[in-house]
C-alpha cells in the first residue's frame, strides 16, 4: 500500500543519503518471506530510474530494541559500502517512514541454497530441478566469487552458510544476509550476540575472532553442505562439544558421494593456523578454470549425487 504522502518521511544517515528512495516510490505486498526479531521482509517492488524493480523489502519495526535498531544500521551500513557484484545480493535503496525503516533489496526468487539444496533431495534425475555436480560446483564457484569481493573491499560476513546464500531464477547463487557483518580487517566479538557455531572457526568459537580466514573455514562449512546436498554439518555433535572436538583436530570425514581432490579443498579451509587457508582468489582459482578465450570451463566434480547415501538433515541443529 502506497502511503498518503512523504510529508512523515525521516533523515537517513549521511552515508545512506545516496541510496534514499522516497516512500512513494516503494509497494510492500503481503506476502512475507521472512520474519525475525527485527521485523519482517515482504515481497514488493521499488521505482529505480523510472522503472519498477521486483525487490524484498525488509522493515525494521518502529518497536525494536536499541540493539536491534544497531544491528539492522550495520547491515544497511555495510551493504552501502560494499558496491555491485553478481554474486552478492545487490542494495536498491532504502528509507525511514513513520519510524519504520525500509531497506529494499534484489528479489531472488528460488530463496535460499540450503532449502533449495534439500529439496532437490526428493526430485528424481529425470525432473527439470535435478541437480549434477557440475550444478553444485557452480553454486560453490558462486559463492567463492562473491566472498572474494568481499574480502577485497574489507568485509568479513561472520555468517556464511547455506541458508545465507540466495539464488536468482537462472541459479546463481549471491552472498546475503549481512546482519553479522564487520568492516575490519581482524573482528573481535564483545557483544553476547548469539552466533551458529557449527559454521564457525575454531578461532571464533575459542577467541570470537574473525578474520576473512574465518569466512573461508565457514566456506568449508558451506562447501560440506553443497556436497551433501543439505546436510546439517556435524549432525552428530552437540555444540556444547564441538570446540573441544575440534581442538583435538576432529574435522568432518569425507561424504559419500565427495571425491578426494573436494575434500582436500575442504581440510584446507578447515585448517587450524587461518594462515594455511587458502584466500577466497585462490579457492576461485581451484574451483574454476579460463581458457584464452574467456570462456569458464568448471574441470571440479564433486563425484555422483546419491540422494539415498547422503548425510543426515538435523533440523534441531540447523542454525545452531
Amino acid at each position: 500500500m502506497l502511503p498518503d504522502s512523504d510529508d512523515d518521511e525521516d533523515n537517513l544517515p549521511h552515508w545512506a543519503e545516496g541510496w534514499k528512495v522516497p516512500r512513494s516510490d516503494l509497494v510492500v505486498d503481503e506476502q512475507v518471506l521472512g520474519s525475525g526479531s527485527f521485523g519482517e521482509v515482504r515481497s514488493g517492488v521499488v521505482m529505480k530510474n523510472g522503472e519498477l524493480t521486483r525487490a524484498a523489502i525488509k522493515m525494521l519495526k518502529g518497536h525494536a530494541s536499541t540493539s536491534e535498531r544497531d544491528d539492522f544500521m550495520d547491515e544497511l551500513h555495510t551493504m552501502t559500502s560494499i558496491g555491485h557484484h553478481p554474486n552478492v545480493v545487490s542494495l536498491l535503496g532504502a528509507c525511514r517512514y513513520r519510524e519504520v525503516l525500509y531497506v529494499a533489496l534484489e528479489y531472488l526468487p528460488l530463496g535460499d541454497l540450503r532449502s533449495y539444496l534439500r529439496t532437490a533431495r526428493s526430485q528424481s534425475d529425470s525432473d527439470e530441478g535435478a541437480l549434477s555436480s557440475d550444478q553444485l560446483v557452480k553454486f560453490a564457484l558462486d559463492v567463492a566469487k562473491g566472498m572474494e569481493h568481499l574480502s577485497k573491499v574489507g568485509v568479513i560476513h561472520r555468517d556464511l552458510a547455506a541458508r545465507n546464500i540466495l539464488l536468482s531464477e537462472g541459479r546463481t547463487a549471491k552472498v546475503s544476509d549481512f546482519g553479522l557483518s564487520r568492516g575490519e580487517d581482524i573482528y573481535v566479538q564483545t557483544s553476547k550476540r548469539r552466533v551458529p557455531v557449527r559454521w564457525l572457526a575454531i578461532e571464533s568459537i575459542r577467541y570470537k575472532r574473525y578474520t576473512t580466514k574465518s569466512d573461508v573455514w565457514s566456506f568449508g562449512i558451506l562447501l560440506w553442505e553443497i556436497v551433501t546436498v543439505g546436510g546439517t554439518p556435524y549432525p552428530t555433535t552437540k555444540c556444547e562439544s564441538l570446540a573441544r572436538k575440534l581442538k583435538g583436530g576432529y574435522r568432518m570425514p569425507k561424504p559419500s558421494n565427495c571425491d578426494d581432490k573436494s575434500y582436500v579443498l575442504m581440510r584446507k579451509c578447515w585448517e587450524e593456523d587461518p594462515n594455511n587457508r587458502p584466500s577466497f582468489s585462490e579457492l576461485v582459482s581451484t574451483l574454476s578454470n579460463t581458457d584464452d578465450s574467456k570462456i569458464q570451463h568448471t574441470y571440479f566434480s564433486f563425484g555422483r549425487v546419491h540422494y539415498e547415501n547422503l548425510s543426515a538433515i538435523r533440523p534441531e541443529f540447523d542454525d545452531n
